[in-house]
Protein backbone atom coordinates (compact mmCIF):
# COMPACT_ATOMS: atom_id res chain seq x y z
CA UNK A 1 0.00 0.00 0.00
CA UNK A 2 0.90 3.79 -0.81
CA UNK A 3 -0.87 6.54 -0.13
CA UNK A 4 -0.17 10.18 -1.52
CA UNK A 5 -0.91 13.08 0.82
CA UNK A 6 -1.10 16.75 0.72
CA UNK A 7 -0.87 19.59 3.10
CA UNK A 8 -3.70 21.19 4.78
CA UNK A 9 -4.15 23.58 7.82
CA UNK A 10 -1.54 25.86 8.40
CA UNK A 11 1.26 26.76 5.60
CA UNK A 12 0.59 22.85 4.29
CA UNK A 13 1.88 21.30 7.62
CA UNK A 14 -1.29 19.00 8.44
CA UNK A 15 -1.33 16.12 5.82
CA UNK A 16 -4.58 14.71 3.92
CA UNK A 17 -5.36 11.53 2.04
CA UNK A 18 -5.45 12.31 -1.52
CA UNK A 19 -4.53 9.15 -3.39
CA UNK A 20 -4.56 5.15 -2.38
CA UNK A 21 -2.85 2.88 -4.54
CA UNK A 22 -2.80 -1.05 -3.04
CA UNK A 23 -1.03 -3.92 -5.45
CA UNK A 24 -1.42 -7.67 -4.94
CA UNK A 25 1.72 -10.24 -4.57
CA UNK A 26 2.16 -10.22 -8.09
CA UNK A 27 2.65 -6.47 -8.05
CA UNK A 28 -0.73 -6.00 -10.28
CA UNK A 29 -2.17 -2.66 -8.95
CA UNK A 30 -5.87 -3.76 -7.48
CA UNK A 31 -6.74 -0.39 -5.91
CA UNK A 32 -5.78 3.00 -7.20
CA UNK A 33 -8.25 6.39 -6.29
CA UNK A 34 -7.84 9.99 -5.53
CA UNK A 35 -9.59 11.77 -2.54
CA UNK A 36 -11.68 14.57 -2.72
CA UNK A 37 -10.47 17.30 -0.13
CA UNK A 38 -12.04 17.32 3.09
CA UNK A 39 -10.24 20.89 3.34
CA UNK A 40 -8.84 23.74 1.73
CA UNK A 41 -5.33 22.10 0.39
CA UNK A 42 -2.70 24.54 0.78
CA UNK A 43 0.58 22.53 -0.71
CA UNK A 44 -0.13 19.55 -3.42
CA UNK A 45 3.45 18.45 -2.65
CA UNK A 46 3.40 17.74 -6.59
CA UNK A 47 6.86 17.27 -6.91
CA UNK A 48 6.74 14.75 -4.10
CA UNK A 49 3.13 13.08 -4.33
CA UNK A 50 2.90 13.93 -8.20
CA UNK A 51 -0.65 15.23 -7.11
CA UNK A 52 -2.34 18.59 -8.64
CA UNK A 53 -5.57 20.40 -7.98
CA UNK A 54 -7.25 18.42 -10.93
CA UNK A 55 -6.61 15.25 -9.42
CA UNK A 56 -8.48 16.06 -6.41
CA UNK A 57 -11.83 17.69 -8.29
CA UNK A 58 -12.31 13.93 -9.83
CA UNK A 59 -11.30 12.31 -6.29
CA UNK A 60 -14.09 10.21 -4.27
CA UNK A 61 -15.44 10.75 -0.92
CA UNK A 62 -12.95 10.16 1.93
CA UNK A 63 -15.36 7.87 3.54
CA UNK A 64 -16.09 5.86 0.90
CA UNK A 65 -12.33 5.03 -0.24
CA UNK A 66 -11.67 4.45 3.33
CA UNK A 67 -14.57 1.47 3.19
CA UNK A 68 -13.14 0.26 0.40
CA UNK A 69 -9.37 0.02 1.64
CA UNK A 70 -10.59 -1.31 5.10
CA UNK A 71 -12.54 -4.05 3.18
CA UNK A 72 -9.67 -4.75 0.73
CA UNK A 73 -7.26 -5.18 3.89
CA UNK A 74 -9.19 -7.03 6.14
CA UNK A 75 -7.50 -10.54 6.98
CA UNK A 76 -4.25 -9.94 4.47
CA UNK A 77 -0.68 -9.20 5.19
CA UNK A 78 -0.13 -5.45 4.42
CA UNK A 79 3.32 -4.51 3.06
CA UNK A 80 4.53 -0.76 2.89
CA UNK A 81 6.86 1.93 3.35
CA UNK A 82 6.00 3.69 6.73
CA UNK A 83 2.79 2.11 6.84
CA UNK A 84 2.24 4.03 10.03
CA UNK A 85 1.65 7.34 8.36
CA UNK A 86 -0.26 5.55 5.60
CA UNK A 87 -2.62 3.63 8.32
CA UNK A 88 -2.73 7.50 10.02
CA UNK A 89 -4.14 9.24 6.96
CA UNK A 90 -6.49 6.59 6.40
CA UNK A 91 -7.54 6.36 9.62
CA UNK A 92 -7.29 2.66 10.19
CA UNK A 93 -5.63 -0.02 11.93
CA UNK A 94 -4.24 -3.37 11.12
CA UNK A 95 -2.97 -6.27 13.33
CA UNK A 96 0.48 -5.91 13.65
CA UNK A 97 0.86 -9.40 12.63
CA UNK A 98 -0.12 -8.66 9.72
CA UNK A 99 2.20 -5.78 8.71
CA UNK A 100 5.22 -5.71 6.92
CA UNK A 101 6.82 -2.07 6.91
CA UNK A 102 10.32 -2.04 5.04
CA UNK A 103 10.62 0.81 7.03
CA UNK A 104 11.96 -1.45 9.71
CA UNK A 105 13.38 -4.32 8.20
CA UNK A 106 16.34 -4.47 9.64
CA UNK A 107 18.77 -5.11 6.63
CA UNK A 108 17.29 -1.98 4.75
CA UNK A 109 17.78 -0.06 7.94
CA UNK A 110 21.63 -1.31 8.25
CA UNK A 111 22.31 0.08 4.60
CA UNK A 112 20.53 3.37 4.97
CA UNK A 113 22.18 3.47 8.75
CA UNK A 114 18.38 3.60 9.91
Amino acid sequence: MDCEMVGVGYEGGDHMLARVSLVNKFGDCIYDKFVKPQEEVVDYRTNISGIRREDLLKGEEFRTVQKEVAEILRGRILVGHSLKNDLGVLFLSHSKKNIRDTSRYKPFRQITKG
